[in-house]
C-alpha cells in the first residue's frame, strides 16, 4: 500500500531559479492496482515516480510505503527499499550495452543486501517470465528496442518485487511492441504485481485500472 499525503517537492531552494514541481500531492495505491499517471512534459509525473523510487527526497508530506514513512532515511535504508520492494523500469533501458541479457538481468541480485543463492536460475526465471529466455547470453547491444525493455522488465522483476514503476515503457516503442509490452505489464498485474505506469500517452493510460491525473504539480483527477 501506497500512501501519499500533501507532498511538496522544491528544486534548488533558496536559489533563483527555486520551483516547486509537486504542490501538495495526495494519493493512494492499493496492492494489486494497475495504476496510470498521466500529464503532459513537465507536469510533475517524473518527479512523482522519483520520490516513490526512493531515487529523490522530499521537503513536506508523508510518503508511506507499507506502513513504513519514507522520509530522511539512511542511504543503506533507501537502498533496500530499491532493491527489495521495487523494481524500476526506465524509458531508455538503462542496461549496460556490453553485458549479456543475464549479466544484466543479475545486477540487482548482486547488489542484494540478502544473500541470494542460484542467481542465474532466479535471473532465467525472470527472463522466461519476460518472454526472452532464449537471448540470455546475447550481448544487449545486439537487441532491439522492445528486446532491450523486456530485458529492462526482466531485470526489474528479479528480485519478485511487490511495485513496479515504469516511467514512459512504450515512449521509444513502436504501436507493436508497445502493445506487447503492456500486455506483459497486464500479465504481471495478473500475478500480483502492483504497477505503476508513468506515461503522457493516454492510449497506454486506458489500459490500466485507473489514471491518475497530474497538471502543474498538482493531482486534478
Amino acid at each position: 500500500m501506497i500512501t501519499l499525503k500533501n507532498i511538496v517537492k522544491i528544486y534548488n531552494i533558496k536559489k533563483p531559479n527555486e520551483f516547486e514541481a509537486l504542490h501538495g500531492v495526495s494519493a493512494e495505491i492499493k496492492d494489486g492496482e494497475m495504476v496510470a499517471v498521466i500529464g503532459k512534459s513537465g507536469a510533475g509525473k517524473s518527479t512523482l515516480l522519483h520520490i516513490l523510487a526512493c531515487i529523490d527526497s522530499y521537503q513536506s508530506g508523508e510518503y508511506t510505503l507499507d506502513g513504513t514513512l519514507v522520509k530522511d532515511l539512511s542511504e543503506n535504508q533507501y537502498a533496500k527499499i530499491r532493491n527489495e520492494k521495487l523494481g524500476m523500469v526506465m524509458q531508455d533501458f538503462a542496461l549496460i550495452d556490453d553485458f549479456t541479457v543475464i549479466e544484466n538481468v543479475m545486477i540487482p541480485l548482486d547488489f542484494s543486501k540478502k544473500k541470494v543463492k542460484n542467481k542465474k536460475e532466479k535471473a532465467l526465471s525472470a527472463l522466461r517470465a519476460a518472454g526472452i529466455a532464449e537471448l540470455a547470453k546475447k550481448p544487449c547491444n545486439k537487441l532491439s528496442g522492445g528486446q532491450k525493455q523486456r530485458v529492462a522488465i526482466a531485470r526489474a522483476i528479479v528480485n519478485e518485487p511487490a511495485i513496479i514503476l515504469a516511467d514512459e515503457p512504450t515512449g521509444a516503442l513502436d504501436n507493436k511492441t508497445s502493445e506487447e509490452i503492456l500486455n506483459l505489464f497486464k500479465e504481471l498485474n495478473k500475478q500480483g504485481s502492483t504497477i505503476i505506469i508513468v506515461t503522457h500517452d493516454l492510449k497506454v493510460a486506458q489500459q490500466c485500472n485507473r489514471i491518475i491525473e497530474i497538471s502543474d504539480g498538482k493531482i486534478i483527477n
